[in-house]
């Protein structure tokens, strides 16, 4: 299925670049130093008519509860590492 976007076309050059090149944006941003706005542009792009988001959002998610589960552990081991220096020390009270 055919579908038509707003494109907005932006300048990129920064200082240690030789060339400057084109980019497209779904935003427009204001000028500055190294980016300027050239116009907008209405683009229509291919896409399947099956198209079903669904698989990719799970396997992002999927890497989302990776990462926060590796965070997860090896803070509890952090904790545990501490835990067991402290309960090693004499204590005399």
């Amino acid at each position: 299925m055919k579908v038509k976007i707003k494109a907005h076309v932006h300048y990129n050059k920064y200082h240690w670049q030789d060339k400057g090149e084109f980019e497209i944006f779904s935003v427009k941003f204001d000028d500055d130093n190294h980016r300027t706005y050239v116009g907008e542009q209405e683009i229509e792009i291919d896409v399947p008519d099956d198209y079903d988001p669904r698989a990719q959002q799970i396997a992002a998610l999927e890497k989302q509860r990776q990462k926060v589960m590796a965070d997860y552990h090896k803070t509890v081991t952090e904790i545990n590492d501490r835990i067991s220096k402290l309960q090693a020390l004499e204590y005399t009270a």
